[in-house]
């Protein structure tokens, strides 16, 4: 495998039990949404543990990494030492990312509070794997995601990147570092650029970053360069001035490597239907839904084809089909090789239900697909695509798409989709 999930936790001690003594509970949608994240991650049978923290060893350039071979911690510094935490080290790893990350410092030393707050949270929902921990990048957090998950990729095993940080920790006039109008401000076009478009917050202007005072955009940024994903905000909080922000930011699906499969059974055999089904108990295998299969290389688009309804018996037939069709049907590009199968990601978009709607007022682009129907021509239109901002863009092209011009009037019809990743 490679990595499987990737998330982005707060680190405050206040919600550790044992130090809060009952604080922590004003704060309990983080509580709640932190118990789900890790559970999750167990229940994603992650084998190792990436983390990402920006109150460990850092350096102006480069990253840390620590190399203990056992790492060790407590919360003394804030009046718990009973609370102390173990894990091994993934050496193997380590030794990887020694050979392969430019710009990397072995260091030793004792967990920070930014790795053991997501660590607790994590041995208390019952993980205990092994774990890689390092300091936050300074500078060009993104070119050192896209390396990371270029390794991971390279590696066996099932693994998760946790990045570490708090928001801004200027939010309130009564809170520990005041309140600057910048911060929040500055955590609302993070939140807004995450359920829209994440990479829109590599784009936040520096003063205002440093006004507001956070100490985790980085690591969220290096976090999102790994794997692209649909990150889902889970929650989010100022209780005590500080912006506590739980998200989910990738996980692995295996609706786009059933595709994947598929479409190489076909370029070997010319004969998909040789796989044995998916559980179709279990997930989204079972149901009828319509589907989109998207191919990408370097990238770039490569190719795409769907159903707006189901036309097989089960979702699995379904992905079956248009995965075949997007790899060797799809007029704008010439068939996928066997060759470059390993170069391609898949993405696969299940699709809810078409509802006619009455005007362009009632579509999102980044929460609605849309078809455009006139008189037997129709075009559609997927939602969440970069590029496409705004409603006005998104029926010009899907007009476009089915012939139609783009001053004629036409139906309109929006649905929603649960965008599956590899």
């Amino acid at each position: 495998m490679s990595l499987v999930y990737s998330v982005f936790v707060p680190h405050p001690p206040i919600l550790v039990p044992e130090i809060g003594r009952g604080e922590e509970l004003k704060c309990q949608a983080s509580l709640d949404a932190y118990y789900e994240i890790v559970n999750r991650l167990v229940q994603a049978e992650v084998e190792t543990v990436i983390l990402i923290s920006p109150h460990a060893q850092l350096t102006q350039k480069g990253i840390t990494l620590l190399t203990d071979e056992v790492v060790r911690g407590n919360f003394a510094q804030f009046g718990a030492a009973q609370v102390s935490l173990s894990f091994a080290s993934d050496l193997v790893m380590i030794d990887q990312f020694q050979q392969d990350l430019a710009g990397v410092f072995p260091v030793q030393g004792p967990i920070d509070h930014g790795a053991l707050v997501p660590l607790y949270f994590l041995k208390k929902a019952g993980w205990n794997g092994k774990v890689v921990l390092l300091g936050m990048p300074l500078e060009r957090p993104e070119e050192y995601g896209v390396q990371m998950g270029g390794i991971l990729d390279r590696l066996p095993g099932r693994h998760a990147l946790v990045a570490s940080g708090d928001m801004s920790h200027r939010l309130k006039e009564d809170g520990p570092y005041g309140l600057d109008p910048a911060g929040p401000e500055c955590d609302k076009f993070v939140l807004q650029a995450l359920q829209k478009d994440p990479k829109k917050i590599a784009n936040l202007p520096v003063a205002l970053v440093e006004k507001a005072g956070e100490c985790g955009y980085r690591s969220l940024r290096m976090a999102l360069a790994a794997k692209e994903g649909a990150p889902e905000v889970l929650s989010y909080e100022g209780t005590f001035g500080v912006g506590y922000l739980v998200a989910d930011l990738y996980h692995s699906s295996p609706l786009p490597q059933w595709a994947r499969g598929c479409l190489k059974a076909y370029l070997e055999k010319d004969d998909p239907g040789r796989l044995d089904l998916p559980d179709l108990s279990s997930g989204w295998f079972g149901e009828r839904r319509g589907c989109f299969v998207t191919l990408k290389q370097n990238g770039q688009l490569r190719g795409c084809i769907g159903t707006t309804e189901p036309w097989q018996e089960n979702l699995a037939l379904e992905i079956q089909h248009n995965a075949v069709a997007a790899g060797t049907q799809d007029p704008r590009f010439r068939p996928v090789r066997m060759d470059e199968l390993d170069t391609l990601s898949f993405t696969v978009d299940v699709l809810g239900e078409l509802e006619k709607i009455a005007g362009p007022k009632e579509l999102d682009p980044w929460r609605y697909g849309v078809v455009v129907r006139q008189r037997g021509k129709s075009g559609l239109l997927l939602p969440h695509l970069e590029g496409v901002d705004t409603v006005s863009d998104q029926i010009s092209i899907a007009k476009q798409k089915a012939g139609i011009s783009g001053e004629d009037s036409v139906e309109l019809w929006r649905f929603e989709v649960k965008r599956h990743y590899e």
